[in-house]
């Protein structure tokens, strides 16, 4: 049975309870007023109380009436979404149950716990539900014959049970009692059940605040990914630009000069003018120097502009959160593909390095080898031994679950056709190979 279901229950059976409470407690005092005048024993009863009570008709009628009352605007108000209605109703409530506490002359108070039950729940303004809740408290403690009679003249309920004789007297109190213990357990267990789903809630709540929380960490970086991936395509299509730039270059205005240069070889041939041979080896020097120049800007237009040594350098100079001993024996003539998915990698490694890890040293390698190309990140991290690396033993393995991170290492990797192994025997290590005869997938 769910916890709202219980609750719902609870409230019944306590709604029950008051009912079949108040009843017993009308037909004593009807039952009680009407023997006494049927048996003429009025004057002895008379001389034994302190005030003389009120018709008991109209006062169980006004007792009916305020709790049929209260039911019926409890209900009213859990199908209400009108805040100046709400408040007004709480007041009502109040009201009423005042009235019924003193129709009864303060012999049952357990009324209040049916209305404390329904501010609880229904009450969701913290500040009003301290108020109403504290002035149930006043209600309660306050609601007392011997006290209210100080100031409002009342017949006691006792008083009236005095005509009755002893045996009688403590069956009519004992089923009052047992009946008022009922209705308190039945509250008890409202309240419990109420402050665990609370409590649950609470903890429900929390849950989802972290996975949130967690999420929103994801989501900052994917969008650091997707910075990176721009920036990298932003730099690819420059490079792109530029090797278009140097064909052109090349092919058009180095094979203009090229011809110019042949054609003043031909001249220098066929000249017969003699005066005109230094003019002719000034311009062949001429262009032999422009063609030298072109050929050197098509250079440094083309691929090899772009340095993976001198970018790796800068990337560990400016890393601070622990030495880097790095290792670089890779020539400057490798594929851009290779060059971005090297400095991607070490990017992420080293931003992992410093959110996760305890280190306090660590070794960057990048090797040629005449078949592929190599890069090995190696920190002293102890951190690192709750890491489950038996995924990434495997070429093929993508996982979601191992982090964000790792898995766009991989796909970098996979998407050249090389291979990602990580260790953590000794500190975190990501070991990386990519062949030279790779084809991007």
């Amino acid at each position: 049975m769910s916890k709202q279901k219980s609750l719902i229950l609870l409230k019944m059976l306590m709604g029950i309870l008051n009912f079949a409470i108040l009843t017993f407690l009308a037909v004593i005092i009807l039952y009680t007023i009407g023997m006494v005048r049927a048996t003429y024993t009025a004057r002895s009863f008379l001389n034994h109380i302190t005030y003389l009570p009120m018709n008991p008709v109209k006062t169980v009628i006004v007792m009916y009436v305020a709790l049929f009352t209260l039911v019926a605007i409890i209900n009213l108000r859990q199908q209400s979404e009108n805040s100046i209605l709400n408040q007004t109703i709480y007041i009502l409530e109040v009201i009423l149950c005042g009235i019924i506490i003193c129709c009864v002359y303060m012999e049952y108070k357990g009324i209040i716990f049916l209305v404390i039950a329904d501010i609880v729940v229904l009450i969701r303004d913290k500040t009003s539900q301290k108020v109403f809740l504290v002035i149930m408290g006043l209600i309660y403690i306050f609601a007392d014959y011997d006290i209210i009679s100080l100031g409002i003249k009342m017949v006691s309920f006792r008083e009236l049970l005095n005509v009755y004789t002893v045996r009688q007297h403590m069956l009519m109190t004992g089923i009052l009692n047992f009946l008022s213990s009922v209705n308190a357990i039945a509250f008890i267990a409202y309240m419990i059940i109420y402050m665990r789903s609370q409590i649950k809630e609470k903890e429900r709540v929390t849950i989802l605040n972290q996975q949130l929380a967690e999420a929103n960490v994801q989501l900052s970086e994917m969008n650091n990914q997707l910075k990176d991936y721009a920036a990298m395509q932003k730099q690819m299509g420059e490079i792109e630009e530029r090797n278009r730039i140097a064909r052109e270059i090349h092919d058009n205005v180095g094979h203009m000069l090229t011809r110019a240069i042949m054609l003043t070889g031909a001249i220098k041939v066929v000249n017969k003018n003699k005066s005109l041979c230094p003019s002719i080896d000034n311009l062949e020097e001429c262009l032999s120097t422009a063609m030298n120049n072109i050929r050197e800007s098509v250079h440094n237009l083309h691929n090899n502009s772009i340095s993976l040594e001198n970018t790796i350098k800068n990337l560990t100079a400016d890393f601070d959160f622990c030495k880097i001993n790095l290792i670089y024996d890779i020539e400057e003539n490798i594929p851009n593909d290779v060059k971005y998915t090297f400095i991607a990698i070490v990017k992420e490694g080293l931003t992992n390095i410093e959110k996760h890890s305890n280190a306090t040293a660590v070794k960057l390698t990048f090797r040629e080898h005449p078949a592929i190309y190599q890069l090995i990140l190696h920190d002293n991290g102890t951190n690192a031994t709750d890491f489950d690396c038996s995924p990434y033993e495997s070429e093929s393995y993508l996982s979601v679950t191992s982090g964000i991170g790792l898995n766009n290492m991989y796909s970098r990797i996979h998407m050249l056709k090389g291979t990602i192994k990580i260790y953590t025997d000794n500190g975190f290590c990501i070991f990386i190979s990519i062949p030279k005869n790779f084809h991007t997938i």
